[in-house]
Formats: C-alpha cells, sequence, structure tokens
C-alpha cells in the first residue's frame, strides 16, 4: 500500500476514534468518517492482545495487502481506522479480504458506479 494512504499522525488517529463511526465484525472493527474532499486515508492498529510483535506486525501487513485493491474504490475524502480483534491472528488471507470488503459496503465507503 502506497504511503500517501497512511494515517500517520496520533491526532489523527484519536480524531476518527471521537468522532467516527462503527462498523464491526467477528474478526474486524472499522472506525470512519466519510468527508466530501480530500485523499483516501486509512490506519490499521493491533493490539498487545493479539500475540506478539511478529504476529502483530504480519496481521497488520496483511491487512495492508488486502485493502490496496480497494483504494481505488472508495470515495474521495474517506479516512478510516481497521482495528483487528483476536480471530483474525488465525484467519487466512482471503477471509480478511472478504471481511474488509463487507465492511467497507456496510459502512457505505465505495463509491456508487455512476460516479
Amino acid at each position: 500500500m502506497n504511503r500517501k494512504y497512511s494515517l500517520k499522525k496520533n491526532r489523527d488517529f484519536q480524531y476518527i476514534y471521537r468522532r467516527g463511526k462503527a462498523r464491526g465484525s467477528k474478526s474486524m472493527l472499522l472506525l470512519f468518517i466519510a468527508q466530501r474532499t480530500g485523499p483516501v486515508a486509512v490506519g490499521f492498529c493491533v493490539s498487545k492482545k493479539i500475540g506478539n510483535s511478529v504476529v502483530r506486525n504480519r496481521v497488520k501487513r496483511r491487512m495492508k495487502e488486502a485493502f490496496r485493491p480497494e483504494i481505488e474504490k472508495l470515495r474521495p475524502g474517506s479516512r478510516m481506522v481497521f482495528i483487528a480483534r483476536p480471530p483474525l491472528a488465525e484467519a487466512e488471507f482471503e477471509q480478511i479480504r472478504k471481511t474488509m470488503q463487507y465492511l467497507l459496503k456496510k459502512s457505505g465507503m465505495y463509491r456508487e458506479e455512476g460516479v
């Protein structure tokens, strides 16, 4: 995933935690704010409750790779944070991808077809 799409500052994460809406599944949570303009920005969070550092970094890499093809399909100005839950550590890559697509669809973050 290209770094220009990443949330970098703690204050950006905190803003989404405070003001964002949430959609969840068994293995992942999506916090999001839908703005009308600006670039797409996304962050990934994996708690220390999920394995050791090797497992957490693997989960984060897999989440980023699953998100990469979805970037072009999202509305401009979308800002979101994906939070991993413990079942995600054992999940197959395809399951991570489908869960992410489900949460994005459920939250209305995809562009309309006519746009």
